[in-house]
């Protein structure tokens, strides 16, 4: 599979170059299964409870709170992680997970600033480039939902914006879509496409608008007949005379 590589590092005379490799990955299917399990020279980083079954990883990050992921019912997943022989990067380090180990948040904070941690990639991308590695690939990380996913992506992109000033080369294949920017504010609204989507979705709401009205006229009526229905079963029980003859 042919990836996008973005930016080739160009290295100073004298230093040594960097040689290692680093994939990040989530858990988005488009693009998880293409990340490099089958080369060596490439470490996998995962996170996810969606990730469990990758072929192999080398470094984990569960940075939730333990307890939360308990209460979500995500036992099984923290028993599965705490018999990984492979490090895993936690809020701090827990006797119950034997290769923790706690994330230097403070000095990431000091160094980037606190307006970027909306997802744990955020927090592989920071510390995959503390490695000074020669490159970083980015798998299975599409944030495109209209979820929190979606408010997440522009922290995301910030740092894939500072990956590529450093220098690293940056691995992202086509069936990501994460490197795709934010449309330009106030300047989109002249978009032939966004004027198309924008007509679409109009017509969206006017047949949802349409529906309710009628849900509301069948919820009234049918609150009507059971009302109906109440009162005529409450005279058959009780004024029904008995014709004697």
């Amino acid at each position: 599979m042919e990836h996008e590589e973005l930016k080739t590092p160009v290295e100073p005379e004298g230093e040594s170059k960097p040689t290692r490799k680093i994939a990040v990955l989530g858990s988005a299917i488009s693009s998880v299964g293409l990340a490099p399990y089958r080369d060596p020279t490439w470490e996998i980083w995962a996170c996810s409870p969606a990730n469990m079954n990758i072929p192999r990883a080398g470094v984990w990050f569960e940075l939730h709170g333990i307890e939360q992921k308990k209460k979500e019912g995500l036992t099984e997943y923290l028993q599965w992680m705490a018999r990984q022989p492979f490090k895993v990067y936690m809020q701090s380090v827990l006797p119950e997970f034997p290769n923790s180990v706690e994330y230097p948040l403070k000095h990431m904070l000091e160094k980037w600033g606190p307006f970027w941690w909306t997802s744990q990639i955020c927090y592989m991308l920071a510390l995959a480039m503390e490695q000074n590695p020669a490159a970083i690939g980015m798998y299975g990380i599409d944030m495109a939902a209209n979820s929190e996913y979606n408010q997440q992506r522009l922290a995301c992109q910030f740092f894939i914006r500072e990956i590529l000033n450093t220098g690293i080369h940056l691995v992202v294949p086509p069936e990501a879509d994460i490197l795709e920017p934010a449309p330009l504010y106030g300047y989109m609204e002249n978009s032939r496409q966004w004027r198309k989507y924008n007509a679409r979705i109009q017509e969206l709401k006017d047949r949802v608008s349409r529906l309710d009205a009628t849900i509301g006229q069948s919820q009234a009526e049918r609150a009507h007949l059971v009302g109906a229905l109440d009162d005529i079963g409450h005279m058959r029980r009780h004024l029904v005379g008995v014709f004697l003859g």
